[in-house]
């Protein structure tokens, strides 16, 4: 049985008999060799970050093959709900420890909204490395945070304080805590500064 599960800018994902298929999609605009080259890169670089990532104990999808001629990523399909609508404290709790064990690995997510996120039995999954890359970078670490928050603020405005807080609770078991805060304080500071201005415009 063959599913279209989601078309996106960068790839186009199917089930197939219970595996998802993931191709990445040919830019128009592109010149033809960098598009190629690009797709090729991105399709190794997201297979290489999932295997990674179950090597430091993570729960991601299974890679099951890899075409690279083709640019498609075969992998495991995680039956879960999304984050977002099952998400409490002790879950959001939870999904900060996991994150600091992705972060601690030197992974960054690259795109971390609820909608990458699932959960499956009480356990946190990480899906869609298509953005991620392997870096220890502070401000990457960061950026992935703050992206997960504005997307629990727009999914749960009323009591995002809450989750953010049980989410950063157990983040601090990163190694890089202190300074992946620090550095996050002073992109917010950059964002509040920068709707300011625009409102003075």
């Amino acid at each position: 049985m063959n599913k279209l599960l989601k078309v996106g800018a960068e790839a186009k994902l199917s089930l197939e008999d219970g595996i998802v298929v993931k191709e990445r999609i040919s830019k128009g605009y592109r010149i033809p060799e960098i598009d190629s080259s690009l797709r090729k890169k991105r399709t190794r670089r997201e297979a290489s970050l999932l295997d990674k990532a179950r090597r430091a104990q993570l729960k991601v999808p299974a890679v099951k093959d890899l075409d690279k001629d083709n640019n498609t990523i075969f992998m495991e399909f995680i039956e879960g709900e999304m984050f977002h609508k099952v998400m409490n404290s002790p879950l959001s709790k939870k999904l900060g420890s996991e994150l600091a064990k992705l972060h601690d690995s030197e992974i960054i997510h690259g795109d971390l909204t609820t909608s990458n996120i699932l959960v499956k039995a009480k356990d946190i999954y990480f899906i869609d490395f298509g953005l991620g890359e392997v870096s220890d970078s502070i401000e990457k670490k960061a950026v992935d945070i703050r992206v997960l928050k504005e997307s629990i603020k727009a999914s749960h405005p009323k009591d995002s304080g809450k989750h953010i807080e049980s989410i950063l609770e157990g983040y601090s078991s990163s190694k890089s805590f202190d300074a992946v805060l620090e550095r996050l304080e002073k992109l917010e500071g950059r964002g509040r500064y920068k709707k300011k201005v625009n409102k003075n415009k």
